[in-house]
């Protein structure tokens, strides 16, 4: 009966605004029923018990997340037990509360608006906690809750949660720089809010707004960077504010006070702002609604929902900046695929043209428009995409015929913000502009630009703007003085979004994506943005504005793409050949007019090779300057535009018809026309080469292209003849741009190489035979090479190398060619150790590089190094060169591996060579103290001190385990060596060394290791004196000599007998003993063969050296 009571107590939620006409979704579902199951668990339980049995609860999952649903419910409806609510689930949490805030994200993204006035209060409190505790991931709450702080608003409910944000921001200023892209939201966020807060009520809050972001940004810029273009859009909007203005200056006038990699206001222009600053400028409903209406809605159909939004979202005069929100989100964000775009759902245009029109604002319709054109303005078509700047000029076009104050005031727009937006960077803009227009039309976007261009709806004023901003997009017939020739726009084809980006509006993640991008530099600039509302057509009435993209609309765009009949007839013409109607005007030399007028009316290869046989022998005395600079304008730019934008090389390398075609473009007849005439050239075609090279910066690339290619037809071709490339005609591409020609190889190739790697490959043995002088050994073209390699690419260059095909490097100059890549990536290094030993180079031609190699920092040619000197027996030049390397305090692990293998194999000649080296670091024992090197010899540089041989055979030692590899020090040239560096070594040198001086034999009669016969046998009898002087060389065994043969004044006679014929036979007795151990030992080092007897003779010479230390 209770739990019936509390349930239908239940639908009267405590957490969300409901009537009596709203049914529960499952969010609101989940978060009743998991407070009603934590009422049922816990209620009246005392603490301790609520504590015991909340512990078994959550050890299940799924329990454990209806507990922390449930203590969240508590927390967001009951500020009073809020506090102990949060110590409890805290203590109970078992995974650090991430459940909780998922869950809390889920209900600020979804369910924010729903939110009675205490769950909102309470959802600051939590925030407020959670920060301060640092919890993980409540980034994620924080920025769903400045979605919900939405732009263009002013209630009560808006304003408290924008500064209850901000009161957060402030207080926990550390935490919020912690996390650099929530940094860059707040700021974005907070730039475009303070916009709506003019009121002067609002000026308090406003104060602090600006106060918070300033400082935000000023310490921060390196994170506000990022934020691209949109954030100077939006810095424009508040740039009257003082703090702003002087901010203004800062960027404009002194980039580097700001951040010293910042250089000026292009380089946020350069940077494309990422969709997720987009997005959160509008609310989560919002953003719901307005895909809806882009995706499921059809068109005709639009309108009620057009009214429903309007009335929603527009209703205040501050909801007017809304509008640019919303048409940069719809241009940047939603994509339609091809399909919708192929069906009759409304399109993006036509929801924008509804945005701008029924705008009223003169200055939100002003921003609305920089909107909607912001992206032409910057436009590169290699790096951005169509789907951004399509709905501009689809707006534009279907609107002129039957809504043509629409075009009118957008093309008056387009004009004036191009010459105007940035006034100093001009020239940039209007290029990103023209690029716009070109790429509009080489997509078929619309079929012709005239139409709109040259509509006669348009008033005189407005078609003369036109004409002067863009001449080249009008026909010759409205245009005013010279002709420049268009462009030759591929053939025609459907425009479908194959090349675009594919992300819909469906596919944008709710969660905090991280995002970066590279900015580009330039000089300051001076800001401007046109005030163009007083110079537009006359403001539509209520009833035109009604009507515009209204239901009567998908009628129209039925008849949008015919013809009118009063229509000039030259609408139906391609915009090339309605340019091509008009004659040159400029008058030529006689021999070559005629071959000029083919070229540029046919743009072939044909008429261009025999333009330039006209062209080429004519001095500059046949040219008058504006003739000359009129043929190698139109010239260069039909080059430029007859190249193809895409596949630009042959689909196959080895059939005939596709080679052909992919060299019959104008550019490669200027190459096929250098390759047949090799006569000196005159001025006038110097001066033209020059200015191709400028204009075309391919061109190197694909003069190698078309020469590979050329011979390799005409090899077919006639088989009898030999077709090779001429040098001389790129060194004549090289002289044209005044570089050498090594610089031009490495430039060229590494574009062709950007630009498409199998081509690149293709040519590299090409390449490398026939600049052989300047291509091998290059590390820049090595470099090149390596980074777009794969294992299959390697192993063709290896077959390549095998055959004798390609030679990438020769002995001489090969060790400054790896010294220097030794900084390349570890992938690319392996790849270059794969290819240096295809070309077999011996070991002797790098083996200098030994000493430079440090373990730490080159790995890679270490190993290579170690598995060459496998092959490779010890030489006194390798082992110098390896004793020279610096030995850390734990060793060189090189060089030990690199003894040990060759002990197994050359012990006694390893030995030897070391041993060698040892003796003459000593010149008072060297026998070639005289044949030393001078000091200008290198080889003195990269000899081995003693304490560096020393080191390395002290570590040696130390890598031997249980005597194996000891064999090395026991013969007789190292003993000798050893011997020779104690006696010669001052005392911290021997106590560092002590235990590898202690391998050495101390004097010639107890020496191991010899191979004559005077280790062999007992010595002849010596005199008493001179058994008492018996190894006077050691200073140790003397002084024990003197002190056991030293007679003591108050002993008597008798005892002094006794004593010294003691020790006389025991001396006689250690003499034998160690005779005969020497004769074992000796007889060891010759018949040793396995391990058991090698660690007895190591053991037997430890001993010698006990006996000698007892005497």
């Amino acid at each position: 009966m209770e739990q019936q009571q509390q349930k239908s107590a239940a639908h009267v939620s405590k957490l969300f605004v409901c009537t009596t006409v709203d049914c529960k979704d499952d969010i609101e579902e989940k978060f009743e029923r998991a407070f009603i199951n934590l009422q049922l668990q816990i209620g009246g339980l005392d603490e301790k018990e609520m504590h015991d049995t909340l512990s078994q609860i959550v050890c299940k999952d799924k329990q454990h997340e209806e507990i922390s649903i449930g203590f969240l419910y508590i927390m967001l409806t009951d500020p009073a037990t809020a506090p102990k609510t949060y110590r409890d689930v805290t203590l109970v949490a078992r995974d650090g509360m991430n459940g909780i805030v998922a869950n809390l994200t889920v209900l600020v993204a979804e369910k924010y608006a729903k939110l009675t006035d205490i769950a909102r209060r309470q959802l600051i409190w939590v925030l407020r906690e959670f920060v301060k505790h640092q919890v993980l991931s409540v980034e994620n709450v924080i920025w769903n809750c400045l979605r919900q702080a939405g732009g263009g608003d002013a209630s009560h409910k808006n304003l408290f949660l924008i500064e209850s944000l901000l009161d957060i921001f402030i207080e926990y200023r550390t935490w919020l720089e912690g996390n650099p892209f929530l940094v860059q939201s707040t700021v974005y966020s907070y730039v475009r809010i303070i916009e709506d807060h003019a009121n002067p009520a609002l000026m308090p809050l406003r104060q602090k707004e600006v106060k918070f972001t300033i400082s935000l940004i000023r310490e921060r810029f390196h994170d506000v960077i990022p934020l691209g273009r949109d954030f100077v859009r939006l810095l424009q909007n508040v740039a009257r504010i003082p703090e702003f203005e002087q901010l203004w200056r800062d960027i404009l006038y002194n980039p580097k006070s700001l951040h010293p990699t910042f250089t000026g206001i292009w380089q946020l222009l350069q940077i494309r702002t990422s969709r997720r600053f987009l997005q959160c400028r509008l609310l989560p409903e919002m953003e719901r609604k307005i895909s809806f209406l882009a995706s499921s809605v059809k068109f005709g159909n639009q309108k009620r929902y057009q009214d429903w939004f309007q009335d929603k979202y527009f209703a205040t005069l501050e909801s007017h900046s809304l509008r640019s929100d919303l048409i940069r989100f719809i241009i940047n964000v939603i994509h339609p695929t091809n399909d919708m775009l192929c069906s009759d759902i409304i399109p993006r245009w036509a929801i924008i043209g509804w945005l701008i029109s029924s705008c009223t604002n003169p200055i939100a319709s002003a921003n609305a428009k920089l909107s909607l054109f912001y992206d032409w303005l910057f436009f590169d078509p290699i790096k951005d995409n169509i789907m951004n700047i399509e709905p501009g000029i689809l707006v534009m076009y279907h609107s002129i015929r039957n809504h043509p104050f629409v075009s009118s005031t957008l093309l008056d727009f387009l004009c004036r913000i191009t010459k105007n937006f940035c006034v100093s960077h001009e020239d940039k803009i209007r290029l990103g502009v023209n690029n716009s227009l070109k790429l509009i039309l080489e997509k078929q976007v619309i079929p012709n630009i005239q139409p709109l261009f040259e509509s006669p709806k348009l008033d005189r004023e407005l078609r003369s703007l036109i004409r002067e901003n863009f001449k080249e997009f009008v026909s010759p017939a409205t245009s005013i003085g010279q002709p420049i020739y268009p462009l030759v726009y591929p053939s025609p084809v459907q425009f479908l979004k194959k090349d675009c980006d594919q992300r819909t509006f469906h596919g944008v993640p709710e969660n905090v994506d991280l995002m970066g991008t590279g900015p580009n530099s330039n000089n300051e600039t001076t800001l401007s943005l046109v005030d163009e509302c007083n110079k537009i057509a006359p403001t539509p009435t209520d009833l035109e504005i009604e009507s515009v993209f209204s239901d009567e609309m998908s009628e129209n765009l039925k008849k949008i793409n015919k013809i009118d009949e009063n229509t000039d007839d030259d609408d139906d013409l391609p915009l090339s050949k309605v340019r091509l109607k008009e004659k040159p005007k400029v008058e030529l030399h006689e021999s070559i007019a005629e071959s000029f007028e083919a070229f540029i009316t046919k743009r072939n290869s044909y008429t261009w090779e025999a333009f330039l046989k006209d062209f080429r022998p004519l001095p500059a005395s046949a040219f008058e300057e504006s003739q000359l600079n009129y043929v190698i304008s139109n010239t260069v730019a039909i080059l430029r535009e007859t190249l193809p934008q895409q596949n630009i090389f042959s689909e196959s390398k080895t059939e005939e018809k596709y080679l052909a075609k992919s060299i019959s473009y104008p550019l490669y007849g200027l190459f096929r026309f250098l390759y047949e005439n090799d006569e000196k050239s005159k001025k006038p075609f110097q001066m033209l080469l020059s200015e191709i090279c400028e204009r075309i910066p391919e061109i190197g690339y694909l003069l190698l292209y078309f020469m590979k290619t050329y011979c390799k037809l005409q090899t077919r071709k006639n088989s009898q003849q030999a077709y090779q490339f001429k040098i001389s005609i790129y060194r004549q591409i090289c002289d044209a741009v005044d570089d050498k020609i090594g610089n031009c190889l490495v430039r060229d190739l590494d574009l062709l190489e950007r630009e498409n790697t199998n081509i690149f490959l293709w040519l590299l043995p090409d390449v490398y035979r026939e600049f052989k002088s300047i291509a091998t050994n290059n590390t820049d073209l090595l470099r090149i090479t390596l980074r777009c390699i794969d294992a299959k690419n390697v192993r063709d260059i290896i077959y390549s190398v095998a055959q004798g095909k390609l030679t990438i490097f020769k002995q001489d100059g090969l060790i400054d060619c790896i010294r220097e890549s030794l900084e390349f990536e570890t992938y690319e290094q392996f790849c270059l150790w794969q290819i240096v030993q295809a070309h077999d180079v011996p070991l002797k031609s790098i083996q200098d590089l030994l000493p430079e190699l440090e373990a730490g920092s080159h790995p890679e040619a270490l190993s290579h190094f170690l598995l060459l000197l496998k092959h490779e027996e010890p030489t006194n030049e390798i082992i110098r060169l390896m004793l020279s390397r610096e030995a850390k305090s734990r060793g060189d692990p090189f060089v030990t591996s690199s003894l040990r293998f060759w002990c197994q194999r050359y012990e006694e000649k390893l030995s030897e060579i070391i041993a060698s080296l040892l003796t003459s670091k000593y010149p008072g024992s060297s026998p070639n103290k005289r044949k030393r090197p001078s000091k200008g010899n290198p080889i003195a540089s990269t000899t081995p001190s003693a304490d560096q041989i020393l080191n390395h055979l002290e570590h040696y030692r130390r890598s031997c385990r249980h005597g194996t590899g000891t064999g090395l020090y026991v013969h007789d040239m190292m003993q000798r060596a050893l011997q020779t560096a104690y006696s010669h070594s001052n005392e911290s040198t021997k106590k560092q060394f002590s235990d590898l001086f202690a391998l050495a034999a101390e004097d010639d009669t107890t020496a191991v290791g010899r191979r004559g016969g005077s280790g062999r046998g007992r010595k002849q009898p010596v005199s008493k004196k001179e058994t008492l002087i018996h190894n006077s060389s050691n200073k140790k065994n003397s002084e024990i000599s003197k002190t056991i043969f030293s007679s003591d004044e108050n002993s008597s006679e008798i005892g002094q007998k006794l004593r010294h014929k003691r020790l006389k036979k025991g001396k006689r007795l250690i003499m034998i003993l160690t005779d005969i151990l020497s004769f074992i030992n000796g007889y060891l080092l010759v018949r040793r063969k396995t391990f058991e007897i090698e660690s007895l003779g190591f053991l037997i010479r430890n001993l010698i050296s006990l006996i000698q230390v007892l005497t």
